[in-house]
């Protein structure tokens, strides 16, 4: 969720960098917005790869995560019934 907006941005971004360039270099019209069309399309691409990939990275984070949960929890319960085992002797 909190990641849906960087293929647009990086279009974006990129779009505007590209039209100031050939705005400067005085592009005709018709060559500008082919070339524009192209870097509109291909960033988006490029921000949809790299927000996939952003995904799967913390895919590949978030069970590593429950499992020191698990492992704080089990030891936690450990150390509790050892206390209780302390108390029993």
């Amino acid at each position: 969720m909190k990641r849906k907006l960087i293929p647009p941005f990086w279009m974006l971004l990129a779009g505007a960098v590209s039209s100031i360039v050939m705005c400067i270099l005085h592009y005709e019209m018709k060559n500008m917005l082919m070339i524009l069309i192209g870097v509109l399309i291909v960033f988006y691409i490029l921000g949809c790869l790299f927000k996939k990939m952003l995904d799967i990275f913390e895919a590949q984070n978030m069970p590593a995560a429950e499992e020191k949960e698990i492992v704080a929890e089990d030891e936690q319960a450990e150390s509790l019934d050892e206390g209780q085992m302390d108390i029993e002797n």
